[in-house]
C-alpha cells in the first residue's frame, strides 16, 4: 500500500433498488426490513444533477454497460458464502417484503455469520443437515443476482456496525459497506493504482498503517470512511474520472477457503 496525499475524491450518492425472486427449497423465513445506514458521502447539487444523467435507468442497463465486465471480474475475487443442497445448488429461503413472499438464495460477506446460519438451517431440517455445506459464491455474480431480484446479499453484522448502524440492526436488507482512506493506493498488476476497498473495517485500519509503516507519518492523520457496494459500483461503471477501486477479500474468508480446501 502507497500512501496518496494528493488524493482528493468527492464520491456522488448513487442508487439501486434490489430485492428478490426464485424458486427452491426454503429452510427457514426472514422478515425484510427497510432500514438504511448513513450515507457517508454526499454530493453538491450539481454533481447530483450529473450523476442522474450518468446513471443506467435500469440494472440491465449497468449490466449491459462497458464498464461492467472489469468491474465484475475484480468483485469476484470476493468469495460470499451461501448454504447448500447435495447437489452443491445455494438453498433459497423464504422472504417475505410487503405482505408478499418470496424464494430466494442468500449470500452472506462474512463467513462467521455463514457458518451461523448453516447451523440454524441443520438444526431447522435435521433429515437434511448432512445433505447441507457452506459454498462460496463470486461476489460479482451474487450482485448482479441481487440487482435482478433474484438474491440477497447480507453484509456482515459486524461491519454494518462498524459503517454506523445502530447496535442490534438486522443485517438482512441492508447495503453491504466497504470501508477505505481516500488516501493510500495499492498498485495492480497493469501497474496503475487502485483504491482498496475493504470488507472490514479493521482491515482498512491495517492497510493505514502499514502504509504509514512504510512511508512514514501518523496514522491518526489519515481516516477511513465508508461507502456502500451498490455505490461503488454504479460510480465505476457510470461517472466519468472516478478512480479505480480494488475490492479487497476478508482475511477470514480466504482462511476458511484454504482450510476447506486443504481437508477436501
Amino acid at each position: 500500500m502507497k500512501l496518496n496525499r494528493s488524493s482528493s475524491i468527492v464520491l456522488v450518492v448513487l442508487g439501486l433498488q434490489l430485492l428478490s425472486s426464485v424458486n427452491s427449497f426454503c429452510p427457514t423465513s426472514a422478515m425484510i426490513t427497510a432500514k438504511t445506514v448513513q450515507p457517508v458521502f454526499a454530493a453538491s447539487s450539481q454533481e447530483e444533477e450529473e450523476t442522474k444523467k450518468a446513471t443506467p435507468s435500469s440494472a440491465l442497463e449497468l449490466f449491459a454497460s462497458e464498464g461492467w465486465g472489469p468491474i465484475k471480474k475484480d468483485m469476484d475475487s470476493v468469495p460470499t458464502f451461501c448454504v447448500s443442497n447435495k447437489e452443491g445448488k445455494p438453498i433459497a429461503y423464504a422472504i417475505t417484503i410487503n405482505d408478499d413472499t418470496f424464494q430466494v438464495p442468500f449470500f452472506y460477506c462474512d463467513v462467521d455469520d455463514a457458518k451461523d446460519e448453516l447451523a440454524k438451517a441443520k438444526e431447522a431440517n435435521s433429515e437434511l443437515a448432512a445433505e447441507m455445506d457452506l459454498i462460496p459464491f463470486p461476489l460479482g455474480v451474487a450482485f448482479e443476482m441481487w440487482s435482478k431480484d433474484q438474491a440477497v446479499i447480507v453484509p456482515s453484522a459486524e461491519a454494518i456496525k462498524q459503517a454506523g448502524a445502530p447496535p442490534g440492526t438486522n443485517p438482512i436488507g441492508q447495503p453491504v459497506p466497504l470501508f477505505a482512506c481516500m488516501d493510500i493506493m495499492q498498485e495492480t498488476s497493469d501497474g496503475k493504482g487502485a483504491l482498496p476497498l475493504f470488507l472490514d473495517m479493521e482491515e482498512a485500519n491495517g492497510a493505514v498503517k502499514e502504509a504509514v509503516d512504510s512511508d512514514g507519518g501518523s496514522s491518526d492523520d489519515f481516516e477511513v470512511v465508508s461507502l456502500s457496494l451498490n455505490r461503488a459500483v454504479e460510480l465505476l461503471a457510470t461517472v466519468p474520472g472516478t478512480p479505480g477501486f480494488q475490492f479487497i477479500p476478508p482475511q477470514s474468508s480466504i482462511k476458511h477457503i484454504n482450510e476447506y480446501l486443504s481437508e477436501s
